[in-house]
């Protein structure tokens, strides 16, 4: 029973989108670290969280990376990952997997740096997603301020951007009256601000960060591909490297790449064609053939 539970998450994990593999890895390292520290005495997940600037963060420069992929609790988990979960689907209906991976990423970074520089008296460290998700929830208001949305306990819709006033409201909120989660507001207003201007980029085609994850990534795969012994391509079954396997893997394909074009031509109707890389030029001649 237990291997069928463990199969059945994993395929989950394997089929998801970048949302639903986000979740998880959330969800591993929260209980991975509550069972280390359980044992360890509650070090190693101070270690991984984000401190003050001037309070030894120069001992641990890490913990701008790793801080927001840890949850000081399991309330503090549930709740991040029920508001990715709803706006991270909200974004993909725009844009594509690596897209909300590059502003989750760079919007955690945003706001571990307004945690780090900003003037306030505070000795907590900081954990959480929430400045991420901040950050993909600003983008979608950035891209689309009027798309329409909807809560379990309000009947009608309402523009996305009121969704959005109501997170800064309650922050500023926290910052001027100095509450307890005062440093991580501050981590919640640089994602959001560092969501909102980049998209206005991430329109017009200067996705730069994108493409440094993407260079990055080439870098990594070249020296995992690199080895000292010969390889010869059979070209006789070159071709079916590219078939589908059954009807699910054509369908993913057929979805993914409809991903794209829907992408590319939104794009073309933000900011003309030549705003294009020649990548996406030339995806779209191929397909358009």
């Amino acid at each position: 029973m237990i291997n069928g539970i463990l199969d059945d998450l994993k395929l989950k994990y394997k089929t998801g989108n970048i949302t639903t593999k986000i979740i998880y890895i959330n969800v591993v390292i929260f209980f991975s670290l509550w069972l280390i520290d359980y044992f360890a005495g509650n070090t190693i997940s101070n270690w991984l969280r984000l401190p003050r600037l001037e309070e030894n963060y120069i001992t641990q420069p890490w913990s701008l990376l790793t801080y927001t992929w840890l949850h000081f609790d399991l309330w503090q988990l549930v709740m991040n990952m029920i508001l990715l979960y709803f706006i991270g689907q909200l974004f993909l209906r725009f844009f594509r997997d690596k897209d909300l991976l590059t502003f989750y990423i760079f919007g955690g970074l945003a706001g571990g740096l307004a945690f780090l520089v900003f003037p306030i008296k505070t000795t907590s460290l900081l954990a959480g997603s929430s400045a991420a998700i901040y950050t993909l929830l600003f983008a979608v208001i950035s891209y689309n301020p009027k798309m329409p949305v909807r809560l379990v306990l309000i009947p009608s819709s309402f523009p996305i951007l009121y969704f959005g006033y109501f997170f800064l409201v309650m922050d500023l909120l926290q910052i001027i009256l100095k509450g307890s989660n005062m440093g991580g507001s501050i981590s919640h207003l640089g994602g959001m601000a560092f969501g909102y201007l980049y998209m206005k980029q991430f329109e017009k085609g200067n996705d730069f960060l994108g493409n440094f994850i993407q260079s990055l990534g080439g870098v990594i795969s070249k020296k995992e591909k690199k080895t000292n012994f010969k390889t010869y391509k059979n070209y006789s079954n070159s071709t079916s490297d590219n078939v589908p396997k059954n009807d699910y893997d054509f369908n993913d394909q057929k979805v993914e790449k409809q991903k794209k074009i829907n992408t590319i031509l939104d794009k073309i109707s933000r900011s003309g064609y030549e705003s294009l890389s020649k990548e996406e030029k030339d995806f779209l001649f191929k397909e358009g053939r």
